[in-house]
């Protein structure tokens, strides 16, 4: 496994080089030449190389074992400052998310930037499974030693299918997805020696549940 991160993360580097020209040309070009935008094709092509660069990222994720750094985490300032950054997302998609967080969480141990990350990753891609003025929820609570965090949506569902490969990395129900994120958002949660689990019912939404534990 570590032999196969460190081909992925090689790759990645080799890849990301020239995109960057790439990216740097395609940019020059619209500057210098800003009639190209009337091309029927140029906004794709954009949009290709952003992709391109997004698999990039997910994949360097997904292939760094490197140990990070670990300390006390609020959880629940996290998670009110994912809603905080999330509005003008939420509003410009005319989106709805309600927080239900308690007065009190105990904290717990890990890193903050990666636990942004799988948060964010989740509630992502529920706002993507849902529609015009469809509803995503965030709560938190204690339970014993562990803090639930819980992100549902009355989205499209995943098919039985998809739910066999939900977590495997390249395997995404999404057409536009790159199959990385709930694999690294996964890895991310066990990292926390955290368990993340999904329930899903096709036309009327789904449900992710991370148990971690606290301090």
């Amino acid at each position: 496994m570590e032999d196969l991160n460190f081909t992925i993360a090689k790759m990645v580097h080799e890849i990301r080089n020239p995109l960057t020209l790439i990216n740097s040309s395609l940019q020059l070009i619209e500057t210098t030449h800003p009639e190209v935008k009337d091309f029927s094709f140029w906004s794709q092509t954009l949009e290709d190389v952003e992709y391109l660069n997004q698999l990039l990222d997910d994949l360097a994720a997904y292939s760094d074992n490197r140990r990070f750094f670990m300390c006390e985490v609020d959880l629940k300032e996290l998670l009110r400052s994912l809603e905080e950054s999330l509005q003008p997302y939420v509003v410009s998609r005319k989106k709805n998310l309600s927080v239900h967080l308690p007065a009190q969480l105990p904290p717990v141990f890990g890193n903050p930037v990666k636990l942004k990350q799988a948060f964010l990753n989740l509630l992502k891609n529920a706002f993507e499974s849902t529609g015009e003025n469809g509803c995503v929820s965030l709560s938190a609570r204690k339970y014993l030693d562990q803090i639930i965090v819980r992100v549902s949506d009355d989205g499209c569902g995943i098919t039985p299918e998809a739910m066999e490969n939900l977590f495997v990395p390249f395997s995404s129900y999404k057409t536009d997805g790159t199959g990385l994120g709930l694999a690294i958002t996964q890895k991310i949660i066990k990292s926390h020696y955290g368990q993340i689990d999904v329930s899903s019912t096709p036309g009327r939404g789904t449900a992710f549940t991370v148990t971690l534990p606290h301090l």
